[in-house]
This record gives structure tokens, sequence and C-alpha cells, in this order.
């Protein structure tokens, strides 16, 4: 039963995690400071920067809005990120801007987890690049995209 009931529950997180391009402030209390680098990198290195020819994917809102269950393929697609954050019951509380997007895991009696993700305008995926509860966006979000994120201020 529990089971069948989880994917009417992640499309209506979905569905109210991420209804505009604007997100509205939330209050998340991270109580940790582990984190997850993506796969071949470490926390303190910074993502290269998009290339121009992905002006179309920026003209269309870079992939957002976006739902759970996207992010938790992409989530999964990363073994890194995936193998040190626990999902528990999904994502939630989904903030998507310009090719960026955060969501907050939902796991049971463990810290709540930032994850954050960025969309591939070639392929036209969404890709994991970092987890955990404390800073995860400081190294890897533009500085002018990190106001418009939940969890990254």
């Amino acid at each position: 039963m529990t089971r069948a009931l989880l994917p009417i529950a992640v499309a209506a997180i979905a569905l109210a995690g991420c209804s505009s391009e604007d997100p509205a402030d939330t209050t998340a209390a991270p109580a940790s400071t582990s984190t997850a680098p993506a796969a071949g990198t470490s926390s303190a290195a910074a993502p290269s920067s998009a290339a121009p020819a992905a002006s179309s994917a920026a003209a269309t809102g870079g992939g957002c809005p976006v739902d759970a269950a996207t992010l938790q393929k992409a989530f999964q697609a990363n073994a890194e990120v995936a193998g040190a954050i626990i999902l528990g019951k999904g994502f939630k509380d989904i903030s998507c801007y310009q090719g960026y997007a955060t969501a907050l895991t939902q796991p049971e009696a463990m810290d709540t987890a930032v994850v954050v993700f960025k969309y591939d305008g070639t392929n036209k995926v969404w890709k994991a690049l970092i987890g955990g509860t404390d800073n995860v966006c400081q190294d890897t979000v533009p500085a002018s995209i990190r106001p418009k994120l939940k969890h990254c201020t």
C-alpha cells in the first residue's frame, strides 16, 4: 500500500514545490556540515561555466520547472551523490531557476539534505551536482543565481 502511494506523493510534492521560477521564502534548518561532491570533482572545485550555445535552453527557463521524479532520476544517475545522501521519501521543496535546481531530501530520523542540480541544455537532462546539509551552493551555483534558489541563501 505504501509503495502505491509513493508516486502520488512525489507528484503532489513536485507540483507544490515547483510552481514558478520565483521561489518563495522557506525556513529550513541545516543541522550538520556534510556534503557529497559531484563525481570526479572535489567539493571545493567550482563547476565549469555554461556554454553560450545553451541560449535556447535559457530562453525556455533552462529546464525549469522540473518535477521530483525527474530530479530523482538525475540523483540516482550520480552514484557518488546518491551514495552519500539518504533520499528517504523523495524530494520536496523544489526550487528551479535558470538551469539550476535545489531540492530537499526526506529521510527518516536523519538530517534533511539539500541536493543541487544543473540542467544540461545540450542533452536536455538534469544532473545532480552535489548534496549536503551546509553550504552546498557556495562553490557550485553562480552567485547571481543563488539568491533565486531556495536553500542556497
